[in-house]
C-alpha cells in the first residue's frame, strides 16, 4: 500500500493478490455454467472442464494484466484511480467532497485478508472511486487518514474512538426476513409444489419448478446475509454500522449526511413489535439496485422502537419523533383513497415535517426542513374535483419518500410556503458540516 509522505500519498497499486479475487467471480460464473450443461448432457462432461480451466485460465490472465494497468494516488487533496489496458481511465475524487467511505469484504476477498476501500461523493456513479483490493490493515488505515483529511486534520490523526451502541441478533434479523412479504411468497410456492407433487406422485415437477423456488428464496437469503451480525457504533465522525455474513460491510454515516429517515413496520411485525429505519444518505443517492443501495440506506434491519429512536436521536439530533402533531386528511378524501385515506396523517414543528400512513404496512418518515431542496405540489383529475392536493418534499434519492396525500387544498398551499421558508431560513442558520464533528453521545 501506499506510504504517508507529508501531506499527500506516493503512487501505488492494490494488493498484488487482487487478480485472484477478481477471476474467482468469474470462475464461479464459469462453474455454474458448466454444472447446468453437464446435468442436460453426458457429451458436454467431457469438454467442459477443459474448457472451463482454459477459460478461468484466461480471467486469470486477464485481471493480472487489468491490475498491472491499474494505480491509485492520493496528493494535492484528490484521489485518483487509474485504470484501462488499451483506454487509459482515470477516476477521481475531492477529498473535501467525501460523502461516504466504506471498506468492503466479498468472500473471495475475505478469504485472502483483504478489503475494498470505496469511496463516495456528491454525483452519483461518477463521484464514486473503488481502491480494490488492500490488506484489511491498510484499508482501515487509508480510511482514517482520508477521514481525518476529510476534517481538515492532518492525515496521520488517529482513527476517531467509537462507543458501541447497539447490535441486533441473528435471531431477530432471521425472523425478520421469515415474517416478511418475500417470505410469505417463498412459502405459498413452495407449499404450491409440494402440493403438486403429492397430487400427482411424481417428482418431476420439483426440477421444473426449482428456478422459481430459488427465486422467491434469493431475497430472503440476501436479507439474512447482508444483515447478519449488524452492529451500530457511535464516533465522532459519524454512526459506524458494521453488517455482513459472507460478505461484510463497515460503513460510516457521517454528521449531516442524512436528509431523510424514515420508521417501517410491516403486519406481521407488529406482534414481536419490532420496526426497521432506513434513511436517505447523501452520497448514496447514485448507487443502482445491484450495489446494495437499499441495503446502504438500512440505519437498524430490525429492532425494537427504543432502538429506532436511539438511531433517530443521534442522526437527527434534538428531534423527537413523537413530538410532531399530525393531521389527519379531510374525509372526502375517502372517495379517492377508500383503503388507506384514514391512515394519512401529515405535521410540522420547528425542526421536522413528518408524514405517517400505510394499513398493512406503517410507515412513518421525517425530514428536517434545512435538508429540503425543493417543495411541490400537485393535483390530479380526481383531486381537483375534490378540491385535494399533494405536497412533496424533495432532497437526496433514496428509500424514503416525504410526501403528504390528498390534504385540503388551502392546508396544501399553507404548506408549501412554510415549508419553502423553513427550508430557506434552515439553510441560512445550518453551520457547515463536517466529519469528526462532536457527537454529544461521544462525549457523555
Amino acid at each position: 500500500m501506499a506510504t504517508v509522505e507529508s501531506a499527500s500519498f506516493r503512487e501505488g497499486r492494490t494488493h498484488p493478490a487482487s487478480p485472484l479475487v477478481r477471476a474467482g467471480r468469474i470462475v464461479v460464473g464459469l462453474v455454474g455454467v458448466a454444472v447446468v450443461n453437464m446435468r442436460d448432457t453426458r457429451e458436454a462432461g467431457k469438454w467442459l472442464p477443459i474448457v472451463g480451466l482454459g477459460l478461468a485460465v484466461l480471467a486469470a490472465a486477464g485481471a493480472y494484466v487489468a491490475w498491472l494497468f491499474t494505480t491509485f494516488r492520493i496528493a494535492d487533496g484528490d484521489v485518483r484511480v487509474s485504470s484501462g489496458v488499451f483506454i487509459k481511465r482515470v477516476r477521481r475524487v475531492r477529498i473535501d467532497r467525501l460523502q461516504a467511505i466504506d471498506v468492503v469484504q466479498p468472500l473471495f476477498a475475505r478469504m485472502l485478508g483483504l478489503a475494498e476501500l470505496k469511496l463516495d461523493m456528491a454525483g452519483g456513479a461518477e463521484g464514486r472511486v473503488a481502491i480494490a483490493y488492500l490488506r484489511l490493515a491498510d484499508a482501515e488505515a487509508l480510511r482514517a487518514s482520508l477521514l481525518a483529511m476529510a476534517a481538515g486534520l492532518d492525515h496521520r490523526t488517529p482513527e476517531a474512538p467509537e462507543r458501541p451502541m447497539l447490535q441486533v441478533p441473528i435471531g431477530a434479523v432471521v425472523g425478520g426476513a421469515l415474517l416478511s412479504t418475500a417470505a410469505l411468497i417463498a412459502f405459498v410456492w413452495i407449499g404450491i409444489v409440494l402440493l403438486v407433487v403429492f397430487v400427482s406422485g411424481s417428482f418431476r415437477v420439483v426440477g421444473a419448478a426449482l428456478p422459481g423456488v430459488l427465486g422467491v428464496v434469493a431475497p430472503l437469503w440476501q436479507t439474512i446475509q447482508t444483515h447478519a451480525n449488524f452492529a451500530v457504533a457511535d464516533s465522532p465522525d459519524g454512526l459506524r454500522l458494521r453488517h455482513g455474513l459472507l460478505e461484510t460491510r463497515a460503513q460510516t454515516v457521517p454528521p449531516g449526511r442524512v436528509q431523510s429517515v424514515r420508521v417501517v413496520q410491516p403486519l406481521l411485525w407488529r406482534l414481536p413489535r419490532w420496526v426497521r429505519v432506513d434513511a436517505n444518505i447523501a452520497g448514496y443517492a447514485g448507487r443502482r439496485a445491484d450495489e446494495g443501495h437499499e441495503h446502504n440506506s438500512t440505519l437498524l434491519p430490525v429492532g425494537s422502537r427504543a432502538q429506532a429512536d436511539l438511531i433517530i436521536a443521534r442522526v437527527l439530533p434534538g428531534v423527537d419523533i413523537s413530538d410532531v402533531e399530525m393531521r389527519r386528511v379531510p374525509s372526502r378524501a375517502k372517495w379517492r383513497s377508500p383503503l388507506r385515506w384514514w391512515t394519512f396523517r401529515a405535521g410540522s414543528n420547528e425542526q421536522v415535517f413528518a408524514v405517517r400512513s400505510g394499513v398493512l404496512t406503517s410507515v412513518h418518515a421525517l425530514m428536517r426542513h434545512e435538508k429540503i431542496q425543493s417543495v411541490g405540489l400537485t393535483m390530479g383529475p380526481m383531486q381537483r374535483l375534490l378540491r385535494l392536493a399533494t405536497v412533496h418534499l424533495h432532497s437526496t434519492h433514496g428509500p424514503v419518500d416525504v410526501v403528504a396525500p390528498d390534504r385540503d387544498l388551502a392546508e396544501a398551499r399553507q404548506m408549501l410556503d412554510l415549508e419553502a421558508r423553513r427550508a430557506r431560513h434552515g439553510r441560512a442558520a445550518a453551520a457547515p458540516e463536517r466529519w469528526m464533528s462532536t457527537s454529544p453521545q461521544a462525549d457523555a
